[in-house]
């Protein structure tokens, strides 16, 4: 067959496929040829230049700069979200919220387990987005104690909301999230109940969680569970600069408190690592160090962030 012959039907078969809309099989019936030659010649039209495949992007959507941080943090996928010019707080949660819904509404599996560090601000608004899903997972799992008065009531509550979502039983963590001391820890992680719920999280298929920065968020420095000042400071000068489930590491993610001078009830950073999935929500600019060294420590599979803070992760 003649170049010019081999071309003509190319560009047959690729009129009827892409413009007309035909499936492969009416083409190969209407010229008389198999379908695994249709399918054959389809796939020389893209690689000879006979048609030519394009991605129209919007200007909200940014996949480049989704790849640069995959590449960048060897994570296995970025998720960037637009949010308006200096944008509040609240609205970075909503859109990073939104967003998380969306993903754990296309990703989730049935029979998993799904751990949730409960009190996230951003986490609630992943919550509110959600729909409920068909295919019931194993359970949620509270994976960080309450903050707070009312702490494990808020904790209680969103955890519970989730499950009924997700058609699944909730694992709720019957504790505040920092003892007064590791001595008390120790003590109320030996209850049973306590102890039941602390046994499941090797066995989380998926945790989704939040990442703070060392200053704490008025919700945690008003709660009247959290750090005094002298532990503050210790971990100030230890070079901490985030947490995941109020376990805090520095700028290369390494822990910064050894076991036996951690108070804190809920999953540990060496759990969260031997975690399959872990899906990190959090943005905010002055969040860039904390979330740079989550990746750097290797506890993200998956990042949610904002816009200006995906970029601030690739200028550090």
């Amino acid at each position: 067959m003649a170049k010019q012959d081999e071309q003509r039907l190319m560009v047959k078969i690729a009129t009827l496929y892409y413009a007309e809309g035909r499936k492969q099989s009416e083409i190969a019936q209407l010229l008389k040829l198999s379908q695994s030659f249709v399918s054959r010649i389809l796939n020389r039209c893209v690689k000879e230049g006979v048609v030519k495949i394009s991605v129209v992007q919007p200007a909200t959507i940014f996949p480049q700069l989704e790849k640069e941080i995959e590449q960048a943090y060897q994570i296995s996928q970025a998720i960037v979200v637009d949010v308006p010019e200096n944008a509040s707080a609240s609205q970075i949660k909503q859109a990073i919220g939104s967003a998380a819904a969306h993903y754990l509404e296309t990703r989730l599996r049935a029979d998993e387990l799904i751990g949730i560090s409960s009190w996230s601000g951003t986490i609630r608004a992943m919550v509110d987005a959600l729909h409920p899903l068909s295919a019931p997972c194993r359970g949620v799992i509270q994976l960080l104690g309450g903050v707070g008065a009312n702490g494990n009531v808020q904790a209680t509550i969103l955890t519970q909301n989730l499950a009924a979502l997700l058609g699944c039983p909730a694992w709720l963590l019957p504790s505040q999230s920092i003892e007064r001391s590791v001595d008390e820890r120790q003590r109320l992680s030996a209850n049973a109940e306590v102890a039941e719920v602390l046994q499941k999280f090797e066995e989380v298929d998926l945790a989704i969680v939040g990442i703070g920065d060392l200053e704490p968020s008025p919700l945690l420095r008003n709660s009247g569970n959290y750090y005094d000042e002298e532990m503050l400071r210790t971990l100030a000068r230890r070079g901490a600069v985030g947490d995941i489930c109020l376990h805090y590491f520095d700028a290369d993610g390494q822990p910064v408190l050894r076991p036996e001078e951690d108070p804190v009830i809920g999953m540990e950073l060496a759990q969260v690592k031997r975690c399959p999935q872990v899906v990190a929500l959090a943005g905010g600019e002055e969040k860039a160090n904390a979330i740079r060294g989550a990746l750097r420590g290797g506890y993200v599979k998956v990042l949610i962030v904002d816009y200006p803070t995906a970029r601030a992760l690739l200028e550090g």
